[in-house]
């Protein structure tokens, strides 16, 4: 949210914002979780499922968080 706050106007996604609030509103009023595996590696698989649909990312940041989130993913 700070990272979007930070952005000019015109780089701003909207769509980032509505996949943020329905993740938020999921976690709290489902009572099976969002996310099949529980814990960073479950997270992660799933926030890389998602990844290609944004664009507020560069490409350089798009593959840096891909690594990361690959990593966290081989720990479950």
């Amino acid at each position: 949210m700070l990272t979007w706050l930070s952005l000019p106007q015109e780089r701003r996604e909207p769509a980032l914002l509505t996949s943020l609030r329905e993740a938020m509103v999921a976690a709290v009023t489902h009572r099976h979780p969002v996310v099949e595996d529980p814990g960073p590696a479950g997270a992660a698989r799933a926030l890389r499922a998602v990844l290609p649909e944004q664009t507020i990312l560069s490409d350089a940041e798009r593959r840096l968080l891909t690594e990361w989130l690959n990593r966290l993913a081989a720990d479950g």
